[in-house]
């Protein structure tokens, strides 16, 4: 699933600097998130070149909003943001028209979502509503945490539930049916789950060299356990991604 910087909320001035510095840390927070291994959804964040120069509140341009930052990783975070994100192939040529302002990367990212910063209280909005070749378009908005979880399972966000009928060992149940063992902590089975593939519709990890199945029981929510009653050709692609 593809997701976008959003252009357009990148021409809109706050007030005055803290502002801006304030709605930048959110939106770095939420880039910070999209990318990182939790949104198994999301290939990448996508951009188009940004004019680093451009004012974001006054007589402040935005580049300069990297010396406000206090650690490295930040100021590294922002500039990556600006100017190292991959540009999409294939954009369109009608672009998105929001208000009298237009965008090409949104009208590429109508199926995905756009990331904005909050410059304006429509860009704090969970859908942006817009036109293209003056067709009504809807599009997938994400500027704060909140609409972090009102997407969650468009952004393949899994949550890790252990279920208590998988102990540490295995073992016969009453009904004599085997129960396979979770040797893993809550953490390590969540950091799995993250990383964890999807395979003709079920969701495999690898460990230490043991497979592990996990198993959806409500919403975006997961349990799992040790299995190694898999195919050769379910390990086969399990073994291809890296693990360790």
């Amino acid at each position: 699933m593809m997701a976008a910087i959003n252009d357009l909320s990148l021409k809109s001035t706050f007030s005055s600097k803290n502002e801006a510095i304030k709605k930048v840390r959110q939106w770095m927070d939420i880039c910070k998130k999209i990318e990182s291994q939790e949104t198994t959804a999301v290939e990448k964040i996508y951009s188009v070149m940004l004019n680093t120069s451009a004012e974001i509140a006054p007589d402040y341009p935005f580049i300069q909003l990297v010396r406000e930052f206090e650690t490295r990783d930040e100021q590294r975070y922002l500039i990556h943001l600006l100017t190292n994100l991959s540009y999409p192939e294939n954009m369109p040529q009608d672009p998105f028209f929001l208000k009298e302002e237009c965008s090409y990367i949104c009208a590429w990212a109508t199926e995905g979502v756009v990331i904005s910063v909050e410059s304006a209280p429509l860009f704090g909005d969970p859908v942006l509503e817009g036109t293209v070749k003056q067709e009504r378009i809807l599009i997938k908005n994400i500027s704060n945490q909140e609409h972090i979880r009102l997407y969650e399972g468009f952004l393949g966000i899994r949550h890790y539930e252990a279920n208590k009928k998988h102990g540490k060992k295995p073992y016969t149940d009453a009904a004599g049916r085997y129960v396979d063992a979770m040797d893993l902590s809550d953490m390590e089975a969540q950091e799995l789950l993250n990383r964890a593939v999807e395979i003709d519709g079920k969701i495999y990890g690898k460990r230490n060299g043991q497979y592990y199945s996990f198993q959806r029981h409500h919403d975006n929510y997961y349990h799992g356990y040790q299995n190694d009653n898999l195919g050769l050709h379910i390990r086969n692609k399990i073994d291809a991604e890296c693990w360790e």
